[in-house]
């Protein structure tokens, strides 16, 4: 049986700065802070970085994952921007799933929204910013 391209090995959550005073935030920014591979052990890692606004202070999670290669020849068809964006997926619902288990208290957690990766830059902030329901 083939192994698969690559191998899942897991992350830590490195640091965490929350502050929670209101219920709600207004944006929540996501940045892949850092991104290396390295060929002796053949693992690539990313670091993330997750922030979200309450009152004057930004609370934020920063995770570290580590992905195993196990066809280098895929892996060097892949160029920087799509790596960051293979990886990155299959991280994301990890990331989702533990800072809502962070913060839920007895308020509603922090929810980030399930978004489609494949098209974003990696190189740039994402930015979901919160758009207010009018009241009617």
């Amino acid at each position: 049986m083939d192994k698969p391209v690559y191998n899942f090995l897991g992350f830590v959550t490195s640091s965490i700065h929350y502050v929670k005073t209101r219920e709600n935030n207004t944006y929540i920014s996501i940045n892949l802070t850092n991104s290396n591979f390295d060929s002796n052990t053949k693992q690539y890692t990313i670091s993330v970085r997750v922030a979200a606004d309450f009152d004057d202070d930004e609370s934020y999670f920063i995770f570290e994952a580590g992905f195993e290669i196990n066809n280098l020849d895929w892996f060097n068809k892949l160029n920087e921007a799509q790596r960051k964006t293979t990886f990155f997926a299959s991280l994301f619902p990890f990331i989702r799933e533990k800072i809502f288990s962070i913060t839920s208290d007895s308020n509603v957690g922090l929810f980030i929204p399930t978004i489609s990766v494949e098209n974003i830059n990696f190189d740039k902030e994402i930015r979901l910013i919160r758009v207010k329901k009018s009241q009617q």
